[in-house]
Order: structure tokens, then C-alpha cells, then sequence
């Protein structure tokens, strides 16, 4: 059995007006301190043109985490592709790739966001046809020391892939598998799978239709579960000294995101709202202590069978100093706990 692995997820998400220069300084501030603080990966997601996520080009992020880190791997959670022209994607993700030194995570969506797609003139109905096609350009980019496409958004001459990423034949893929068709779409190409966190249960039936859908698709056990055992499940994470410190620090930060009915969705919740104390009951969160959320992790990973938690550590544009400290207790208390072999 591969080692749990933990990682940083970065959405910047903030509630009101502040500061913005400050924030994305801090913002940047956390993703680097995860190489520091233990984590194995920071993974950044991709929103523009309002508040909820100041993100609008995670490559420019990645640079320049790339720039500060040398070992954490830098993901991407995710990249829309259907929002952008995707030979433009593809050359500025071989470049990270090889800033890095080799430690893209590339991870792709469709992206659901009505208003985003209108700003960049496009119909979201059009969404899973545009990723599909701009999907295949990437790889062609990738894998190709030259190629052209002609399809039926986007049209390109014969050109060089250069340059290619250091990764062969590519950078290791992901994608965020909110939907059925989307895991079966992951399990028939072998595609990692990123995932919010709804009950174990539910996410226990995610990672077993992948399965199946990989085994029709005549892919081997082994490699299906090498595909699974990287694979990701999103938590909001707060560590502090004792649980009623941590509640009242990260608590209304994470109520805030939560009135959103479309983040309740996001992890199995209900159209009305509920207290914090039912999120924590149900898995989406875990605020407490070291020993507190290092149990409710290891009672999460023993009931759902995935080992991979990617960290959601800066709900709702918390301070960053504030956001460092848990991060910090999180690295030297609980990652020790549930990978005894690495401490």
C-alpha cells in the first residue's frame, strides 16, 4: 500500500474587499511553506471574475511556486480547458514543467460556471464537447515533435511542440470527477481523479465505479489501482492547539463559504444549509487539534479507502499567519501520525 500523501488545495476564495495585493502575496506565501511545513503537493484551482476565486491563471501561480520550491510537486485543481485557446495551455504547462525540474500534476475540468463562460464569450453547454476536443490538442502537443488539428473549435497548422515537458511522455494527468460520466470518462483513459469530499460512503462508490468502468475499458488491476492510489480527495483542514480554539477560528470562515448552495452540492450537503457541527460529522471538515483531526482523518481513510487528502488549509481569505500555524501543527503532528514509516 502507497503512503498517504497530503496536499495544499489553493482557491482564494474572499468574502469581501480587502487588501487584494496582500492576500495574493499571502496566498503565495502559503503555497510555497507547504514544501517547508511537509506537504507533498500544492494543487491550485482556476476561477475568474469575481471573488470567489482570484486564481484566474493558475500558471502564473505555478511559476512562481516553482521558482521558490525544490521538491513539492505543483497541480493544478483545475485547469479549464474549455475557456481557453488549448495550444496556449499546452506550451505554458511544458514551460512549468520544466521550470519545476519535472513536477507538473496536471489537472483538467470542464468548469460549471455559467457567468465565467460568458465573460470569455462562450456557452457553457458546450462545455464537455470544447474539453474533449481541447484535450486531445494537448496531448498531441505533448506527445508529438510536431502536429496539426483540425476540429470543430479549434484549427491549427502544423506546428512544433516545443517546448515538451520533461515528464514523458506527459506530465501525470488528473481530472475533477464530479459527475458519472466523468469518472468513466477518468477510468477509460487511466486519468487521475480529483474529488470533494462528500460521505465516505459515497466516495468509497466513486473510487469502485471507477474500477469497473477502467476493467470494461480492458485496462489491467494493477495499473487501475496505480491510477486510484494517486488520486485525491479535497477536506477543509484546520489545526490548532485545542478543538474550541481551531472551531472559533476556521468555523465562521467556513460557514461563510458554505451559505453558497452550489459549495453545499459540492460536498454531498443539502439545499439547506446546515450547522458546522454537521459538516464535521459528515467529512467535509475537520477543525481541531493535532490528535482531533489526525483521528477524524485516519477513521475517514479506514471507511472511504482512499489514502490521498488534499488539504483545503485558507477557506474564505483567513490571515496568513493564521492559515502558516495550522499548516505548521498539521506537518509535525499529524502527517507524522498517519505515515509512521516517514517520520
Amino acid at each position: 500500500m502507497p503512503q498517504p500523501q497530503f496536499g495544499v488545495f489553493s482557491l482564494l476564495s474572499v468574502p469581501d474587499v480587502r487588501d487584494e495585493v496582500a492576500l495574493v502575496q499571502g496566498e503565495l506565501e502559503i503555497n510555497c511553506y507547504a514544501e517547508e511545513a511537509g506537504f507533498d503537493a500544492v494543487w491550485l484551482a482556476e476561477h475568474s471574475g469575481s471573488r470567489y476565486g482570484l486564481i484566474a491563471s493558475p500558471q502564473v501561480m505555478a511559476a512562481a511556486i516553482a521558482a521558490r520550491t525544490r521538491r513539492i510537486r505543483i497541480g493544478t485543481g483545475v485547469s479549464v480547458l474549455p475557456l481557453h485557446q488549448p495550444l496556449r495551455l499546452a506550451n505554458d504547462f511544458a514551460m512549468i514543467d520544466v521550470l519545476s525540474g519535472g513536477r507538473l500534476d496536471y489537472g483538467v475540468g470542464r468548469g460549471y460556471s455559467a457567468d465565467e463562460y460568458a465573460s470569455y464569450g462562450l456557452d457553457v453547454t458546450e462545455n464537455r464537447a470544447r474539453f474533449d476536443e481541447a484535450f486531445e490538442v494537448i496531448l498531441k502537443a505533448w506527445t508529438q515533435e510536431s502536429f496539426s488539428h483540425d476540429g470543430t473549435y479549434y484549427h491549427i497548422p502544423s506546428v512544433q511542440s516545443v517546448p515538451s515537458p520533461i515528464q514523458r511522455p506527459h506530465p501525470p494527468l488528473y481530472v475533477a470527477a464530479g459527475s458519472p460520466e466523468t469518472v468513466t470518462w477518468a477510468a477509460q483513459r487511466l486519468v487521475g481523479i480529483l474529488s470533494s469530499s462528500g460521505s465516505a460512503e459515497n466516495i468509497a462508490a466513486k473510487w469502485q465505479a471507477y474500477r469497473e468502468a477502467a476493467r470494461a475499458a480492458g485496462h489491467a488491476d494493477a495499473a487501475i489501482e496505480e491510477a486510484l492510489a494517486r488520486s485525491w480527495v479535497v477536506k477543509h483542514i484546520y489545526v490548532a492547539a485545542d478543538d474550541e480554539t481551531a472551531v472559533r477560528e476556521a468555523g465562521p470562515a467556513f460557514m461563510w463559504f458554505f451559505k453558497l448552495l452550489a459549495n453545499r452540492r459540492m460536498f454531498d450537503g443539502p439545499i439547506e444549509p446546515r450547522p458546522l457541527e454537521w459538516w464535521q460529522e459528515r467529512g467535509a471538515c475537520y477543525f481541531g487539534s493535532a490528535e482531533t483531526v489526525t483521528a477524524r482523518l485516519a477513521e475517514w481513510q479506514a471507511a472511504s479507502g482512499v489514502q490521498n487528502t488534499l488539504c483545503w488549509v485558507n477557506t474564505g481569505g483567513m490571515p496568513a499567519a493564521r492559515v502558516l500555524h495550522s499548516m505548521r501543527l498539521f506537518g509535525e503532528r499529524v502527517i507524522p501520525a498517519l505515515r509512521p514509516a516517514a517520520s
